[in-house]
């Protein structure tokens, strides 16, 4: 089984430029059978970093919040 984890929201933009980059927090998790979105950043910042990255979140069955902090879930509304 393979998984890829991709990063939507961190507080650096790496190699993709093109990206926001915001003090926070996001995972996207995939496998061949589930995908799972880690943490949801502070903001709703992290959907277009999806839409840029290709990914689609509609297909997403699980989200996982570490904990309540505003950087990890202050996204969560605008994702739902």
């Amino acid at each position: 089984m393979s998984i890829t984890i991709t990063t939507l929201m961190d507080n650096t933009q790496g190699e993709h430029t093109g990206l926001t980059a915001e003090h926070g927090l996001s995972y996207l998790v995939e496998t061949e059978d589930t995908s799972l979105l880690f943490d949801t950043g502070r903001s709703s910042a992290f959907l277009q970093n999806a839409q840029l990255l290709c990914k689609d979140l509609s297909k997403v069955e699980h989200v996982v919040l570490s904990h309540g902090h505003y950087d990890h879930s202050g996204g969560f509304r605008s994702f739902i």
